[in-house]
């Protein structure tokens, strides 16, 4: 029984320059392999823009730009689900917060005049009212915690979705970048010759 390993996804690596690597005038070895390196990469690099459809350099650019946009699209919808998410959380407190402090507040608005009550119980009772009043700003009557939760659920779901296309867009976007990158250093090098 052979157990099958995911394949890895092969990264592009960087080009190395001929002209400013101090190890590659040094050594006619690491000369040789660099060259070879170079040659294997920008290879590499062809074979990932002809199979994405990329014809040029400013074609390539182009893309680079565009999933740049996407990906800064994806981080805004991120970021709303997280203040949305944030704005449920401190709901859900304020909830917790009014039915775990109802029954001093009651007790007080029952028995204006005991003092010693209001006293002894007086940060309860103004949390109470405090978050009372933060509730009735958004809801008409006191909202059910489970719908809460549904609700931070659904949009857990949906960040979760959305941050597996953020780090697949970023990928991509780095690959881009290091193909961008290697052309500006070896067609340099190959202007030179």
């Amino acid at each position: 029984m052979s157990i099958k390993t995911p394949a890895v996804k092969k990264r592009i690596r960087n080009v190395i320059d001929m002209n400013t690597n101090a190890t590659v005038k040094e050594s006619k070895g690491y000369k040789y392999w660099a060259t070879k390196h170079n040659l294997n990469t920008m290879a590499e690099s062809v074979i990932f823009i002809k199979k994405h459809g990329i014809k040029s350099v400013k074609q390539l650019d182009e893309c680079i730009k565009k999933s740049a946009e996407e990906r800064q699209n994806l981080q805004d919808k991120i970021k709303k689900i997280d203040k949305d998410m944030q704005l449920l959380s401190d709901t859900m407190e304020q909830v917790h917060t009014v039915k775990k402090y109802r029954a001093y507040y009651k007790e007080y608005k029952a028995n204006p005049s005991d003092k010693a009550f209001f006293e002894e119980h007086k940060s309860e009772i103004t949390r109470y009212e405090t978050d009372l009043a933060k509730l009735k700003k958004s809801y008409s009557k006191l909202p059910d915690s489970k719908d809460i939760l549904d609700k931070l659920d659904k949009l857990q779901e949906k960040k979760n979705t959305l941050m597996q296309e953020y780090s697949s867009t970023k990928s991509t976007m780095d690959e881009l970048y290091q193909i961008r990158k290697n052309y500006g250093i070896y067609m340099s090098k190959e202007m030179e010759r």
